[in-house]
């Protein structure tokens, strides 16, 4: 191989890092937003869950003081 196919070859393969570098930059962003999102949707089941349960606490509360 020649100096000048060596050069091209080089050229070729940091075009292809660069644009692996972008991709995984952008996979990084997208992971952070997916991650906070499910941090989301898990604080709002927690929240559901605790209304439910207090909600049927009290109606078992209610219920067990009538009787």
């Amino acid at each position: 191989m020649t100096v000048r196919e060596n050069e091209i070859r080089i050229e070729s393969i940091e075009d292809d890092v660069s644009d692996l570098d972008k991709r995984v930059v952008q996979l990084e962003k997208d992971f952070t937003v997916l991650v906070s999102k499910l941090d989301l949707l898990i604080k709002m089941g927690r929240l559901i869950v605790g209304m439910v349960a207090a909600g049927l606490g009290l109606d078992l509360g209610l219920d067990n003081a009538m009787i």
